[in-house]
């Protein structure tokens, strides 16, 4: 099934020029790549924002809509966690017909497909996505049950990455104030070798230079 056959696709907008206080800088939140890098699979604007009069040139979007970036990295999806606007870099997925299909199972499906589209390159620089590009992508959709059970166990499996990834920062932590204490334990036995170090350059240096005779 078709991405256009469950979802209405829109490409984002931008107002013009780029910082005018016109429409820059107000309460409405803007998404940026950055911010989906940041957050991952739910993603909440926090670095740009438009005024009223901006979003009007931009494009609305509603909370739980799925995002996916069309350029810079294109191809990588979010799920929107409150409404916002988005720029010409991505393209939105409106009226997701939830009696198809689970959100969080499209974005699963999505994120998947991210490979696809970093093979498509020209000269080492990624292709753009077209809306059409987007409309296109081929979904499969099996059962609302089915999809649940995947979610839940791709879920699952995150959670316990993300459980790891802090058991590994923890411990790193621990190492890094284990050479701490190692380095102020024993800096002064440091200092003496290291100022030692001239006197004992100079003495490899005349045992180098010494076999060699003078020129005259």
């Amino acid at each position: 099934m078709r991405l256009i056959d469950i979802a209405k696709i829109v490409r984002g907008s931008s107002p013009r020029p780029q910082g005018d206080t016109r429409y820059f800088g107000g309460s409405i939140p803007r998404l940026m790549i950055a911010d989906i890098t940041r957050d991952g699979m739910y993603v909440t604007p926090q670095i740009d924002s438009l005024t009223e009069e901006g979003a009007k040139l931009s494009r609305p979007m509603k909370k739980n809509d799925i995002v996916i970036a069309v350029s810079g990295n294109p191809g990588l999806p979010a799920i929107l966690s409150c409404d916002c606007c988005i720029h010409d870099g991505f393209a939105g997925l409106r009226d997701l017909d939830t009696s198809k299909i689970i959100v969080e199972y499209l974005y699963y499906v999505l994120a998947h497909k991210i490979n696809d589209y970093s093979n498509i390159a020209i000269g080492g620089i990624f292709k753009n996505l077209t809306t059409d590009d987007i409309k296109n992508i081929e979904i499969p959709v099996p059962s609302l049950q089915i999809q649940q059970e995947i979610v839940s166990k791709l879920d699952a499996e995150i959670a316990y990455i993300k459980q790891t990834e802090k058991v590994i920062e923890v411990q790193q932590g621990k190492i890094k104030n284990i050479i701490a204490k190692l380095w102020q334990e024993n800096s002064d036995k440091l200092v003496d070798t290291i100022t030692q170090l001239p006197n004992s350059f100079d003495l490899l240096l005349e045992k180098a230079v010494r076999p060699f005779p003078s020129k005259k």
